[in-house]
C-alpha cells in the first residue's frame, strides 16, 4: 500500500490496540514515533521506533513531541490517534462535571491537540492522512455511558470538520467506530460476556493501514463501523 518510508505517529501506541497498529505500521516498512505516558523505552515496541515521554492532554506536551518527532524522523505523513480513555456505570444526572471532563480530556482533547500539531504541515506539503478512533457508543449510545458517548461523538465531528477543511489539500481525515475490542483487559474485565462478535486489534489495524495509503486518497469524512462478524 505504498507505506515504506512514510511517516507515522501513533497516539495511544504503547496501548493493547496501539502496540499492534505500531507493529503493523512497521512491518510496511513505516518509521514510527510513538508518544508514551511512561518514561522513553518503558513501552514494548518494535526497534527504532521513536518514544517520549508526553502527557497528550497539555498541550505544551503535544507541540514539544511533535517537534521532537519532526527532528528525529521528519514531517509527519500520516497520524493515527487511538489514545482515550472509558468510564460507565452512572446516567447522565449523576454524572459530575469532573468525570464528564476527564471524558472530553482524554478523547476529544487529545486528538484535537495531535490534530493541530500536523495539519498545517500536512496541507503544505499536499499529502496527510488522519484516522481517529470513535467508538460504538459515538454513534449508538447506551445507558450509563453518556459521557464517554458524548465525548467519543466529539471525536467524530472533529474528523468531520477537519475533513472539510482539507478539501483539495490531498489530506484526508476519518474515524473507525469499533465495538468491543478483544484485548486482555476486555477479557478479564467481562468474563462472562458473548466474544463471538468482539473485533480483533489485527483487523482494525488493517482497516488503518488502508485508510492511510494513497489508495485512500478518496476517502475522507467517513466514520466506518467495526461492529464484528456478522456470519
Amino acid at each position: 500500500m505504498g507505506l515504506s518510508g512514510r511517516k507515522v505517529i501513533v497516539t495511544g501506541g504503547t496501548g493493547a490496540l496501539g502496540s499492534v497498529v505500531v507493529t503493523a505500521f512497521h512491518q510496511a516498512g513505516s518509521v514510527l514515533a510513538v508518544p508514551s505516558p511512561g518514561a522513553p523505552g518503558s513501552a514494548s515496541l518494535a526497534a527504532g521506533v521513536l518514544t517520549a515521554r508526553c502527557d497528550l492532554t497539555r498541550e505544551e506536551d503535544v507541540r514539544a513531541f511533535f517537534a521532537l518527532a519532526a527532528s528525529r524522523i521528519g514531517e509527519p505523513d500520516i497520524l493515527v490517534n487511538i489514545a482515550g480513555g472509558f468510564t460507565g456505570g452512572k446516567l447522565v444526572e449523576e454524572t459530575s462535571a469532573e468525570e464528564m471532563d476527564a471524558m472530553l480530556r482524554l478523547n476529544l482533547r487529545t486528538a484535537h491537540l495531535s490534530c493541530a500539531a500536523v495539519l498545517a504541515g500536512m496541507k503544505t506539503r499536499g499529502f496527510g492522512r488522519i484516522v481517529n478512533i470513535a467508538a460504538m457508543a459515538a454513534l449508538s449510545p447506551g445507558t450509563k455511558r453518556g459521557s464517554y458517548a458524548i465525548a467519543k461523538r466529539a471525536v467524530v465531528t472533529l474528523t468531520e470538520v477537519i475533513s472539510e477543511e482539507c478539501r483539495g489539500t490531498g489530506v484526508t481525515c476519518n474515524a473507525i467506530a469499533p465495538s468491543i475490542i478483544r484485548t486482555a483487559a476486555n477479557e478479564a474485565s467481562m468474563p462472562n460476556a458473548d466474544k463471538s462478535r468482539w473485533v480483533n486489534p489485527e483487523e482494525i489495524a488493517g482497516l488503518i493501514l488502508f485508510l492511510a495509503s494513497e489508495e485512500a486518497r478518496s476517502i475522507s469524512g467517513n466514520v466506518i463501523k467495526v461492529y464484528g462478524a456478522v456470519g
